[in-house]
């Protein structure tokens, strides 16, 4: 039980899986850590789910997890070797590679990477937000009452962030961010509803401007789901997902509810620290920028978070440091991807979209197998070098 004012070394803003990844290493290390969470776990939580080979090499190096472990904890819904990708009229491509695409069920995902942070020593709060941050005591104030200090906090509370809106500088620029935030909408349907057998993922340009539709398998379901820039739709993107629906005769689940959200889809934060504050995951925008996934970066920036704050405790510096530390990491292991890929999603958008989407297709396919490696983190998105 915490009493009504404590202070920790470590309060981590979110128990997704950026906070619950730093919260693990920072506990394991020997580090008193707060993990602080709006919503109760195990949560439900909006995401195609799609974890890639990258991943799992993170899950196995930090927590020591494999895929057996996950398949063990109920966590892998699907695997999948094939994929295809269309333009709204036709496939353009399809390829089978010898790492699949696995599909996890979030609610247990994150539940198990938060009961090993909480394994690993850390304490939590559930079910009660961070209301405000007083930066110069290193305080967080929840909606509950509850009155912390610390010597390093983390925001990792998703991309309406507290600790994100807390800082006292202009980390990007607001209309940038506004920008590239995606609005997306997502139905979960049940196998038995469907006409037709889905077993591998589609993703489906030319639905949406700087967007994609996209079609995931899952074990007992399937999830149909879409995003896109708000500012360059043109028109509303859930109506543009219904027409999708039916396109594709999935309208027989239109009785199935549609969740709406916004995720970050190129609006990366390029110094997300201040001082003793740092932000990781979606809080910093920290999502490919081409195909929105957010999981790996997440994990990764939570990962390099946690480094940052170890250095710092070895070489026996002020933690008012910790922005010094760990904004050269985020720039070595993760802004060049961002750059990257964001300059692909702008050729993608901006030149391939003509014939539909037909110069995107044939690249693909001079490309084979590396296009799909860039995307599992076997190659760089800088000229698809093997990494």
């Amino acid at each position: 039980m915490l009493h009504t004012s404590t202070h920790f070394d470590i309060i981590i803003a979110g128990a997704g899986p950026a906070g619950s990844t730093a919260a693990f290493l920072l506990g394991k290390a020997g580090l008193n850590v707060l993990i602080i969470d709006k919503n109760k776990f195990p949560r439900k939580k909006l995401c195609g789910g799609l974890i890639t080979d990258r991943t799992v090499k993170l899950l196995e190096r930090v927590f020591g997890a494999t895929v057996d472990t996950l398949n063990q904890h109920g966590i892998i819904e699907y695997e999948s070797d094939h994929y295809e990708v269309y333009g709204k009229k036709r496939l353009i491509t399809e390829r089978s590679f010898e790492i699949p695409f696995r599909f996890i069920d979030r609610e247990k995902y994150d539940n198990f990477l938060l009961q090993k942070a909480l394994q690993a020593g850390a304490s939590l709060i559930e079910g009660d937000g961070v209301k405000s941050i007083d930066i110069s005591k290193s305080s967080v104030h929840t909606r509950g009452g509850w009155d912390v200090t610390a010597d390093v906090i983390i925001g990792a509370d998703g991309i309406n962030s507290r600790v994100r809106r807390s800082f006292p500088v202009d980390l990007f620029g607001r209309e940038d961010w506004t920008e590239n935030v995606a609005s997306a909408h997502e139905v979960i349907m049940s196998r038995d509803r469907l006409n037709r057998q889905i077993d591998h993922p589609a993703l489906y340009f030319g639905h949406v401007n700087h967007g994609y539709a996209w079609i995931f398998p899952n074990r007992d379901t399937v999830t149909a789901g879409i995003c896109g820039l708000k500012q360059h739709t043109g028109k509303s993107v859930l109506s543009i997902f219904r027409e999708f629906l039916n396109g594709m005769d999935l309208s027989n689940a239109g009785d199935e509810r549609i969740n709406s959200y916004v995720l970050p889809y190129g609006c990366y934060l390029p110094n997300p620290a201040f001082r003793n504050l740092v932000i990781v995951g979606d809080a910093a925008g920290f999502a490919d920028p081409l195909i929105g996934e957010g999981i790996y970066y997440a994990q990764r920036s939570a990962e390099l978070a946690a480094q940052a704050v170890l250095t710092l405790r070895e070489e026996n510096k002020k933690f008012d440091e910790t922005e010094h530390y760990y904004v050269p990491l985020i720039k070595q292991y993760l802004l060049t991807e961002f750059e990257y890929a964001g300059k692909i999603r702008k050729a993608i958008f901006r030149y391939f979209s003509a014939f539909d989407f037909f110069i995107l297709g044939e690249l693909m396919n001079f490309y084979g197998n590396k296009t799909i490696e860039a995307i599992h983190g076997i190659r760089s998105y800088k000229w698809m070098k093997k990494k």
